[in-house]
């Protein structure tokens, strides 16, 4: 987007009746604002998309205009639409990438609060094991390097402090965050202060679920990286060698010469499967942090 946050959060308040009005349709980005972290009124942000796309929209429309120009050496009231549309389009699509975004933001921050969210929780778990309190823990935690996760919890602190319960701040941050692991620590925590439980228990517990999830994601992709190597190599050795050998057996029999255009086809399929294949490899890597 061509406005930053900070510059969107000092918009005119003349055009924020565009951003109300949007906000109505578009009413989910208010949602993913707030679970990526992003401080900024969805209002002001649909704003700020709104003319971003529209300078967006300017752009191509005079980059088109221009370049119609250049070919004919004159402007048709023909090529004046084409170029309007051309405008129009790429201004519609930029509005939806402004849209898009705070949920790929929030996607990308729930996977920042899932790398160090182990850590956080043992930090958590040695603290109250050790005598002290839940809010000190996380405060403590909230202090630390742990991420995002710190971050998360500095909120829950912030909102104790100011004087809601600590069930309060542990619901509304289990609403808020888009990390399911992080959603099932907060209800989990929740259900032991209000049942009076060991905490220490429910903390253990979360932890040890969490490390089972990650060594069974472990060997899972153990598994299956097994099958992916032998698909590798059949399509590294096996499909090129055997490729030019059927090739060169069905040309005697048909009678038709295999020139060096079919083994090269033959031989960029199979560098573009491997390419693929690795690709996909890489894909399926579990996210795991022990």
């Amino acid at each position: 987007m061509l406005f930053s946050i900070e510059r969107a959060n000092n918009i005119n308040r003349k055009f924020i009746w565009i951003g109300q009005r949007l906000s109505r349709i578009f009413f989910s980005v208010k949602y993913s604002l707030e679970r990526a972290n992003l401080r900024i009124s969805a209002e002001r942000y649909l704003t700020a998309s709104f003319f971003s796309a529209a300078v967006y929209g300017l752009i191509f429309f005079s980059l088109f205009y221009g370049l119609f120009f250049a070919r004919d050496g004159l402007i048709t009231s023909e090529t004046s639409i084409i170029a309007g549309i051309v405008g129009l389009g790429f201004s519609i699509i930029f509005f939806m990438l402004h849209i898009a975004y705070p949920s790929i933001m929030a996607k990308n921050y729930s996977s920042g609060i899932e790398n160090s969210l182990l850590f956080g929780l043992n930090s958590m778990l040695i603290q109250v094991s050790s005598g002290v309190s839940l809010f000190s823990a996380m405060s403590n935690v909230s202090k630390s390097e742990y991420g995002n996760i710190s971050k998360e919890f500095d909120f829950v602190v912030k909102d104790i402090s100011s004087g809601e319960s600590e069930i309060k701040a542990l619901e509304k941050l289990a609403l808020r965050t888009k990390s399911e692991h992080l959603k099932k620590v907060c209800w989990q925590l929740v259900t032991s202060i209000r049942s009076g439980a060991s905490l220490k228990g429910a903390l253990q517990t979360v932890v040890g679920t969490l490390t089972n999830l990650q060594i069974r994601a472990i060997k899972d992709y153990a598994g299956e990286l097994n099958i992916m190597i032998l698909l590798y190599m059949m399509l590294a050795a096996a499909v090129p060698a055997m490729g030019v050998t059927f090739l060169v057996i069905l040309s005697s029999m048909g009678g038709s010469s295999t020139g060096p255009e079919q083994i090269i086809m033959l031989v960029a399929g199979a560098v573009l499967m491997q390419i693929l294949l690795i690709s996909f490899i890489k894909t399926r890597i579990p996210k795991v942090y022990l």
